[in-house]
């Protein structure tokens, strides 16, 4: 183990380190800032779904101002 002894490998081990820990700080503090609002996604969902429905009429069933564009 001669690498870990270099002081370059120890300095960028050690920056990597201080990297994973201040990112995961910062995540964690960015999920308490912004909690999931389950009814805000249910909500999204929902509209995704009329979206991807409202779609599928349209594709089986053209209409002849949407063909004109």
């Amino acid at each position: 183990m001669q690498l870990f002894k270099n002081r370059f490998i120890q300095t960028v081990l050690l920056g990597c380190g201080a990297k994973l820990l201040f990112s995961t700080i910062g995540y964690m503090m960015f999920l308490q800032a912004f909690p999931i609002d389950n009814e805000k996604g249910k909500h999204i969902k929902q509209f995704e779904h009329v979206r991807k429905v409202r779609s599928e009429y349209y594709r089986n069933h053209p209409h002849e101002e949407l063909n004109e564009q």
